[in-house]
């Protein structure tokens, strides 16, 4: 999702990059599960649910609603796999990149978007300026472009992404909104202290209007300014994301990994947008017949929720949610979590030591 803005000059970097590197070799030189230690020290920040083998091995805060951020995509993923599996939409229609640029707005995505872009120029996935919908899908889950998702929340349509929630046993789990629409309500507030007063009916009223008007007015773009969307603005953005449980999110992990729960076709289209692991990174191919995954981030949150069945025939489902994080414990998390994910997924010492660690949350 959206990190923190970049407000500052040079001077300003040096001193952020210099007190990281102070904060990194002070914890994570000297923690080898920094993560995990991290996880047990700050228990009202996170929520944990780890399954190995339909075990439970940890549920901390197993029912606790927090944003979800990106992760959220993953439900937007489940309608567009069904929608193409009933014929509703055909993964092979062209896309104007025009038209998904309507939801994009720069340097507010970490450069998800723009990386996206890149990798259809690198891969040749373009004509004429279009890509196929099955690109713009696997741009919103492995590169999580906030504006192909846009897009797909009106291709698809919202009212039928949630109303899809009950059906995949989502009681809990608040309906999805246009996360870049919303920008616009905050950037026309700009106080967090209106912000704060504005009643949520009102804010999603506003953020929808702009969502319609995305769809045909090019022009209101010029409308956002980044300015007015300061660190405190951007944490009311953040705590009001559409939020669910981890032990939902978990049972989501579990269906997917399942194999029996979808239609074989909508199971494929899940196996392509879900597993960018087993194409980003080859060695997981060595390890495991299905990895699939969807992380979400904001200034304050650091999500993730994935599956894996190893060539063992070992099936794993882990979701951690994380809220209320400093700036620099989400960079510190940041900067260690792919490895402590990689252990989770490996049966040996390391994995039994961040179990011992996580399973004092229980």
């Amino acid at each position: 999702m959206w990190k923190v803005l970049a407000t500052g000059l040079g001077v300003l970097a040096v001193l952020f990059s210099c007190v990281f590197a102070y904060f990194y070799f002070k914890y994570l030189r000297y923690e080898e599960d920094f993560v995990a230690e991290f996880l047990l020290k700050n228990p009202k920040k996170c929520a944990v649910f780890w399954v190995r083998n339909d075990s439970l091995l940890v549920g901390h805060r197993s029912d606790t609603l927090m944003p979800l951020a990106s992760t959220a995509k993953t439900i937007v993923a489940v309608e567009f796999a069904q929608q193409s599996a009933e014929g509703k939409v055909n993964l092979n229609e062209r896309v104007p990149l025009s038209e998904v640029a309507r939801f994009y707005i720069p340097d507010t995505d970490g450069g998800a978007h723009r990386a996206w872009l890149e990798s259809l120029k690198t891969s040749k996935s373009t004509n004429n300026n279009t890509a196929s919908l099955m690109e713009v899908a696997k741009g919103m889950m492995q590169f999580s472009s906030n504006a192909n998702t846009e897009f797909l929340m009106w291709k698809l349509g919202l009212n039928n992404i949630n109303a899809n929630l009950p059906k995949l046993g989502l009681g809990k789990h608040q309906p999805l909104y246009p996360f870049v629409s919303a920008l616009y309500v905050c950037s026309d507030e700009h106080s967090a202290t209106g912000l704060k007063k504005m009643p949520l009916s009102l804010y999603l009223q506003r953020t929808n209007k702009y969502f319609e008007l995305l769809k045909v007015d090019t022009t209101v773009k010029t409308k956002f300014n980044m300015a007015n969307v300061p660190l405190p603005v951007q944490r009311i953005w953040s705590d009001r994301l559409p939020g669910s449980t981890v032990r939902e999110y978990a049972g989501l992990m579990k269906k997917i990994n399942s194999r029996t729960y979808f239609s074989k076709s909508a199971q494929t289209v899940l196996d392509t947008l879900m597993e960018w692991p087993m194409r980003l990174n080859p060695d997981n191919k060595k390890k495991f017949v299905h990895f699939g995954a969807k992380g979400g981030s904001t200034a304050f949150v650091l999500n993730y929720a994935l599956y894996a069945t190893d060539k063992q025939g070992n099936k794993t489902e882990m979701v951690i949610f994380t809220n209320n994080l400093g700036v620099f414990e989400q960079t510190l998390l940041q900067a260690e979590f792919q490895v402590f994910i990689q252990r989770i997924l490996t049966n040996d010492a390391k994995n039994k030591d961040i179990l011992s660690i996580l399973k004092k949350l229980n």
